[in-house]
């Protein structure tokens, strides 16, 4: 009887929660396989969409607008931000030479796995995140996603990187998660202030891989009803009465995974050795599709090698590659690190090698699975070891390479996005996610998340963009659709990133163009303005991005960062 009491109770405030929010399916990031045929509504529509898009905007924030919120008075501009190095070369100092270390740790605690049947058994209050979507619509409201079983192993994969011309060594971590934000990527950095100081780090990057079968350190997946309806009454009660907010990210894990992830950049620190950088690429046509028009994507895939010079060390590979990791369902409450764990799996023993991977442009990319081979059918995690494996031989296949001489520059700009979407500024205001957030001047919802991007060269001819979220490939590549097929009827003025970047040292002529995306932040998804869908028609993307603002403002902060190198 208590039970089903308790039920019917949860029921009714998910009713309300729905209502408040006139969204039959809750903010989610929906992760459907289908690819959009058309992005441009009748004329008639689009008023309709207008119009419905103004009046629930407009209720939305005005429940935002009342919601309160504890922000920091003021904002320490540069506080575990790392500028990167001041002097950009042209050519590599004398005496250069590659070093690099690696570093790899678990970050699955020990004793919440049974040891035999994989079970959880764990503290209460750990969430898994990825998408809160269930067969029922209000599940992601009314029940907790919380852990099951284990089926492999989160990890955080680190490489430390000098060319020897004593400005510096950078740092490049990245962590099986499905989302970090700058707040908690701050306080890792926090951890290791003292040491970079004492081992001249100059740039300090987190990067995710983005599962969706990971623990959750986002926060969106945890007690919702809680977060939404109980953190404001929290956050007006006096300092000493205050309970903790009720978030998805576990407090105790958090503090696991802060001194585990400084602890492994510590080691990649002390493993670096001199050795040769190699680069080299691959199609990755047959391997990854986009399912968002107008399908722009890196059609290839990027591997840097290094070899050390000692003869028995291990080489250590990093892979550029775009793509979603979703092989368990996207609502999967197993723990896993996905494809990316049988790709390591496989370079290790077959290779004898390092590996790390990191994740470029990915918006709506997502792999190209084969359930079926030779009449088999497979079951999901088959499938996603199969995948694993066979990316592992196939990037040891590349045969394209080139030495990159030992020249390294980097350099980051922070810059801010306004929070204009009603859905994100409800759960931001909420406390139920952390973001390095401040307030804008005017109005009581204007918020700001505060973060940052970055420009990296390797040696002559490479150039590498950092990208705080899911970036659409069209900011870095091209390929916006003109206004006659735009969702908004517009334009798209912009310069794609890779026509930002310094020219090659050699030859005058333009870089080979990477992205780094999801590093330093998940300020979620970074789109096109002249083809952003309006709230009310609720596109995956647009429903998981901050602001239709938020693609332009990473693109003058680009530009203005290559501007200052030039």
């Amino acid at each position: 009887m208590e039970r089903s009491k308790k039920y019917t109770a949860r029921r009714i405030l998910a009713f309300i929660l729905c209502a408040a929010l006139l969204c039959g399916g809750l903010f989610i990031p929906v992760l459907a396989d289908e690819a959009a045929e058309s992005r441009k509504p009748s004329r008639g529509r689009q008023i309709l969409y207008d119009i419905g898009d103004t009046l629930l905007v407009g209720f939305l924030k005005g429940i935002a607008a009342v919601m309160p919120i504890k922000l920091p008075k003021t904002y320490e501009t540069g506080l575990d931000f790392y500028l990167g190095m001041e002097a950009f070369l042209d050519e590599p100092a004398e005496g250069a030479r590659w070093s690099l270390g690696y570093a790899r740790a678990s970050v699955i605690p020990g004793g919440w796995f049974d040891p035999v049947t994989k079970e959880y058994i764990g503290p209460e209050g750990v969430f898994v995140g990825g998408s809160p979507k269930g067969e029922d619509p209000l599940r992601p409201i009314i029940d907790d996603k919380v852990p099951t079983r284990l089926i492999d192993d989160m990890c955080v994969r680190v490489t430390a990187l000098s060319d020897g011309s004593g400005r510096g060594a950078a740092v490049f971590a990245q962590l099986d998660t499905y989302a970090i934000t700058s707040y908690d990527i701050r306080i890792i950095r926090a951890w290791l202030r003292e040491f970079a100081e004492e081992n001249n780090l100059v740039s300090i990057n987190i990067g995710m891989l983005h599962q969706h079968s990971s623990i959750d350190t986002f926060g969106y997946n945890g007690p919702l009803l809680k977060s939404l309806f109980l953190n404001p009454f929290i956050n007006l009660l006096p300092e000493k009465w205050r309970r903790p907010l009720y978030t998805g990210k576990s407090p105790a894990y958090m503090e696991f995974l802060y001194e585990v992830m400084a602890e492994a950049v510590m080691e990649a620190v002390g493993n670096m050795e001199p050795g040769a950088l190699y680069y080299g690429s691959a199609s990755a046509e047959e391997w990854i599709y986009d399912r968002r028009p107008p399908y722009i994507m890196d059609e290839e895939m990027h591997r840097l090698r290094f070899v050390p010079d000692k003869e028995d060390a291990r080489e250590t590979w990093m892979l550029n590659l775009g793509v979603h990791h979703v092989g368990l369902d996207g609502d999967s409450q197993r723990i896993s690190g996905d494809a990316p764990y049988y790709a390591e799996e496989r370079v290790n023993e077959i290779y004898d090698a390092n590996f790390q991977l990191i994740v470029g442009g990915q918006l709506g990319i997502h792999k190209r699975y084969t359930p079926i081979e030779d009449g088999t059918e497979r079951g999901q995690i088959e499938t996603m070891m199969a995948w694993g494996y066979a990316l592992a031989d196939y990037i040891a296949g590349v045969d394209n390479e080139e030495e990159v001489e030992p020249l390294l520059n980097i350099r980051h700009a922070e810059y801010r996005v306004p929070v204009d979407n009603p859905l994100h500024l409800l759960i931001l205001r909420s406390g139920a996610t952390q973001f390095t957030a401040v307030k804008r001047r005017f109005g009581p919802t204007r918020l700001d998340i505060v973060t940052e991007t970055g420009y990296m060269e390797l040696g002559g001819s490479l150039a590498v963009g950092f990208g705080p979220g899911e970036i659409d490939p069209i900011l870095y590549l091209g390929g916006a659709s003109p206004a006659a097929e735009s969702y908004t009827g517009k334009d798209y003025p912009f310069t794609p990133m890779k026509d930002m970047a310094r020219g090659d040292a050699a030859t005058g002529g333009s870089r080979k163009f990477l992205m780094f995306s999801l590093m330093n932040d998940r300020s979620l998804y970074y789109l096109l303005p002249n083809d952003f869908q309006n709230f009310v028609r609720f596109g995956n993307e647009e429903i998981n991005c901050m602001s239709a603002l938020a693609g332009p403002r990473l693109l003058e902060a680009f530009e203005a960062l290559t501007d200052s190198v030039k």
